[in-house]
C-alpha cells in the first residue's frame, strides 16, 4: 500500500490540473485563486463542499458518480481527466444506454461469463448482482479494471461515448 499512495497523489494532482484547465476553458475566465476555483466547482456541480475539498486535499479522486457529473458538465473525457489519455474528445453521458447495458453488451461480445470476468478483475461474482439490483455504478478502481479487461475506455464502459 505504501507504493500506491504516491501514484494516487500524482493522479489526483493531474486530475486537479486538468479539471482546472477545462473549467477555465468552459468558463472563459480564470478563477481568482485556488479556493475560489474549488468553491465555484462544488457550487456549480452541486457537490458537498466539505467532502469535495477534503477529498482534493487528501489527494483523492471523486466517486464515480461525481466524476461523471464533473465530466458531463465540462463535456470532457473521464480518461482525459484521470490522465489515462491525452486525447480529450467532447463527451456526454448517453441517455439511452446505461453502465449495466454496456457491461452486458461487452460480456456478450467477448462471450464471457460473469464469474470469469469477476475472477479476472478481482471482484466477487455477487458484485454484478448488486449492481443490477441496486443500479449501482462500481468504484472508479473497478471501472478501470473492467475497462482494461474489455480493452475499452472508462468513458465507453460508463456509456459516455
Amino acid at each position: 500500500m505504501q507504493e500506491s499512495r504516491p501514484m494516487q497523489i500524482l493522479l489526483a494532482v493531474l486530475f486537479l490540473v486538468r479539471l482546472f484547465f477545462l473549467f477555465v476553458i468552459k468558463r472563459s475566465r480564470l478563477a481568482v485563486n485556488r479556493d475560489k476555483f474549488r468553491m465555484e466547482i462544488y457550487l456549480l456541480l452541486k457537490l458537498c463542499k466539505d467532502v469535495f475539498i477534503r477529498a482534493l486535499k487528501a489527494g483523492l479522486i471523486p466517486s464515480t458518480r461525481t466524476l461523471i457529473k464533473i465530466a458531463d458538465h465540462l463535456e470532457a473525457s473521464i480518461d482525459y481527466l484521470l490522465g489515462l489519455s491525452d486525447d480529450n474528445p467532447q463527451r456526454k453521458t448517453l441517455d439511452d444506454v446505461s453502465f449495466l447495458e454496456r457491461l452486458e453488451e461487452l460480456r456478450i461480445l467477448t462471450n464471457k461469463k460473469y464469474g470469469a470476468i469477476a475472477s479476472a478483475v478481482g471482484i466477487s461474482r455477487s458484485q454484478f448482482n448488486l449492481w443490477k439490483q441496486k443500479n449501482y455504478i462500481p468504484s472508479l478502481e473497478i471501472c478501470y479494471q473492467l475497462a482494461l479487461y474489455f480493452n475499452v475506455t472508462i468513458d465507453y464502459l460508463l456509456a459516455r461515448e
